[in-house]
């Protein structure tokens, strides 16, 4: 039984498709902007801490703060995500504009 689940994800690796490098970067999260600006200043603080325990100790921060101090962080993240949404339709377009160029050449 073990063979058939293997067999399974070689499939599923041939079926899936290479991601494209032009393709806009998702949007962050905010608890990811918190992360970003926490993390330095975090290290400096317990230095003895590895990732592990780092991202532990800004999880449960982020877990205790109320909405007014998150509101710097949701903020951003609201902006991130305009700036893929952008992104993501001019390089949809783009993306359509290329296939119709190549069924016109044949």
């Amino acid at each position: 039984m073990a063979k058939g689940k293997k067999k399974d994800k070689k499939e599923k690796k041939e079926k899936k498709e290479k991601k494209d490098k032009n393709a806009p970067k998702r949007a962050i999260s905010a608890f990811f902007f918190y992360q970003k600006e926490r993390r330095e200043s975090l290290k400096k603080e317990k230095p003895n801490l590895d990732n592990k325990e780092l991202i532990s100790t800004m999880s449960s921060e982020w877990n205790q703060m109320k909405d007014p101090e998150k509101k710097k962080y949701v903020d951003l993240a609201e902006k991130d995500k305009k700036r893929y949404e952008k992104e993501k339709a001019e390089y949809e377009a783009k993306q359509k504009d290329e296939k119709k160029g190549k069924k016109s050449a044949k």
